[in-house]
C-alpha cells in the first residue's frame, strides 16, 4: 500500500466540476448557492452537452460576476451523463474535485466542512450525507443515510455523486472510467474507495438534493434492488455495492472495466485487496450467470 503524507499545511486547491444539460430551470438556485460557500472554490468546471435552452447564458453571466475561475465547456459532441461529468473532472486543476449535479442547493459550509479532511498524496474520495427535496424544494428526508437504515442499508450505499469529492491522488490512482464503458463516474469512484480503503463518510447533511422526473440520479436503493444479499448477513460493503449496480443487461461489460483497472493499477494499490475484488466481481458475474440458465 502506498504510504500517505501528512496533513497540508496550506489549504488544498478546490475545484468543482459541473456537468449540464438543458438546466436553465434549477442553474440559477445551483449557482447561487456555490456562490454562498464560506470556503468559495478555486474553479468551477462546467462542460454543457449540447443544451437548447438558456443554460449556457446562465453560466456565462454566473462566471462574469464571482471571484473565482469558471472554465465553460460548450459546443462539443453529446456525451450523455455520466462522460459529460469524467470530461468536466479532467478538466479541473484542483487538489480535490467535488462533483456537482446542476438541480441541487448547496449548504454553505459543504466545500469547507470537505476540504479540511483533505491530506496531501492521499487518494481519498468524500462521500457526505443529504437532504431529499422535491422539485419546488420542499424537503422529503432531511437525511439521506437515515432513509437508507430504514430501507436496511448502510451509508456506504450512497452512491449519488453529488455528495461525492475526491482528491488528485485518487485520481492519480484509479483514472476514470474509458469512454466506451458502461459504468458511471460516481460508481467507479464508490467502488475502488470502498474497495481499497480510500472512503471516508462524513455524518453532515451537506446538500439539498433535488429528485424529480427529469434528473439522471433519483435512483434510491430499496429492499428489492438486492438480489443476492440481505440485511444482516454479513456479506460486507463491496460485495453489496457489487450486488446493488453490477446487474444485466450489460454486467459482463462493467465486470470487465473493473477488472481491466485491476489488471492495470490494483496490484501496484495493494495486491491483496485487488485479487480479492477480482473474486467478488467474477462470483457476482457467475451468480447471475446460474440465475439466469
Amino acid at each position: 500500500m502506498r504510504s500517505w503524507s501528512p496533513a497540508f499545511t496550506g489549504r488544498p486547491s478546490v475545484s468543482v466540476a459541473m456537468a449540464t444539460y438543458n438546466g436553465e430551470r434549477y442553474l440559477p438556485e445551483m449557482l447561487e448557492s456555490l456562490a454562498a460557500q464560506t470556503r468559495l472554490p478555486d474553479e468551477l468546471v462546467v462542460r454543457d452537452d449540447g443544451s437548447e435552452d438558456g443554460t449556457v447564458g446562465i453560466l456565462h453571466a454566473f462566471a462574469r460576476r464571482v471571484p473565482f475561475r469558471v472554465e465553460v465547456i460548450a459546443g462539443g459532441p453529446h456525451l450523455d451523463y455520466a462522460q459529460n461529468f469524467v470530461a468536466a473532472s479532467s478538466a479541473c486543476s484542483g487538489n480535490v474535485i467535488f462533483f456537482a449535479d446542476q438541480d441541487d442547493a448547496w449548504r454553505p459550509p459543504k466545500l469547507a466542512t470537505v476540504a479540511q479532511h483533505v491530506r496531501r498524496s492521499a487518494p481519498r474520495a468524500f462521500f457526505h450525507d443529504f437532504a431529499l427535496v422535491t422539485a419546488d424544494g420542499t424537503q422529503v428526508a432531511p437525511s439521506y443515510y437515515d432513509l437508507l437504515a430504514e430501507r436496511g442499508f448502510p451509508p456506504v450505499a450512497a452512491l449519488k455523486g453529488c455528495s461525492m469529492a475526491v482528491t488528485r491522488a485518487f485520481v492519480d490512482t484509479w483514472g476514470w472510467p474509458p469512454p466506451d464503458a458502461p459504468v458511471s463516474h460516481d460508481f467507479w469512484v464508490a467502488l475502488l474507495a470502498t474497495a481499497f480503503g480510500q472512503r471516508r463518510n462524513l455524518a453532515e447533511p451537506l446538500i439539498d438534493h433535488r429528485i424529480h422526473g427529469a434528473n439522471a440520479s433519483g435512483w434510491i436503493p430499496e429492499v428489492a434492488s438486492r438480489q443476492f444479499t440481505e440485511p444482516g448477513d454479513g456479506a460486507g460493503p463491496v460485495r453489496l455495492l457489487i450486488d446493488l449496480v453490477l446487474k444485466p443487461p450489460r454486467l459482463n461489460a462493467r465486470t470487465r472495466v473493473f477488472l481491466d483497472v485491476l489488471d492495470a493499477r490494483g496490484d501496484a494499490v495493494d495486491p491483496g485487496i485487488a485479487h480479492r475484488l477480482r473474486r467478488l466481481l467474477r462470483a457476482n458475474r457467475n451468480r447471475h450467470d446460474e440465475s439466469s440458465s
